[in-house]
């Protein structure tokens, strides 16, 4: 059966490109996708993600007078990796970004923070100027010990609330960069049981003080 194409714009394909690096339901599975690859012709591989399920999707590429082709079946997933999951994504990226620079206190992470800000800039809510401050991992770590230091010495709290409390002052880390004000309602993903309980109380006395107070 004859290959249907779609054309492609250079903006669409550096755009694929970029969300490709940092998309936790598509990547590349051997060659590239950029400028280069279709004007070689050459197959693209994706491997999706879905729950536990890898499926593999093959796209064929070509240009031709200067313009850039992709088989017709890519517009189904084209908005889906630059924009689809933009929400879940950027706060994972951000999240993982987060905890890798505290983990490694010897990175630089000049790479990874560009690729990040490139990846958030494409969904054009965000400033450049303010993400190259807000993702400095000298500015995160100072933040993190700060919050640390503040903490371990305020002798009114027990082990798990001040473990539960640097949690938490790091999540809103997180969701400051972010910016989505639904995820200031949530709860760290990386609690423990002894944590969650600690939570669950505080919450429980805050809503018995509330219903007090009305």
């Amino acid at each position: 059966m004859e290959e249907k194409f779609m054309e492609i714009s250079k903006e669409d394909i550096v755009n694929v490109e970029n969300a490709l690096k940092v998309n936790a339901d598509y990547k590349l599975k051997n060659t590239k996708f950029n400028i280069n690859t279709f004007e070689k012709g050459q197959e693209v591989v994706l491997i999706q993600y879905v729950a536990n399920v890898e499926n593999e999707l093959v796209f064929q590429t070509k240009e031709e007078n200067g313009k850039y082709y992709i088989s017709e079946t890519f517009s189904l997933f084209l908005d889906n990796i630059v924009n689809g999951n933009v929400s879940r994504d950027v706060f994972q990226s951000v999240f993982k970004y987060f905890h890798d620079v505290i983990d490694d206190g010897e990175n630089d992470f000049e790479d990874e923070k560009a690729e990040l800000i490139n990846f958030l800039l494409l969904t054009e809510e965000y400033e450049e100027e303010k993400l190259n401050v807000d993702l400095d991992p000298v500015k995160i770590r100072q933040d993190y010990q700060n919050d640390y230091d503040r903490i371990y010495s305020d002798d009114s709290l027990n082990r798990v609330q001040k473990s539960l409390a640097l949690k938490e002052l790091f999540h809103m880390s997180i969701c400051q960069v972010v910016d989505d004000i639904d995820l200031f309602f949530t709860r760290p993903y990386d609690l423990t049981p002894e944590e969650n309980a600690e939570k669950n109380r505080q919450e429980q006395k805050a809503l018995e003080n509330e219903l007090q107070l009305s």
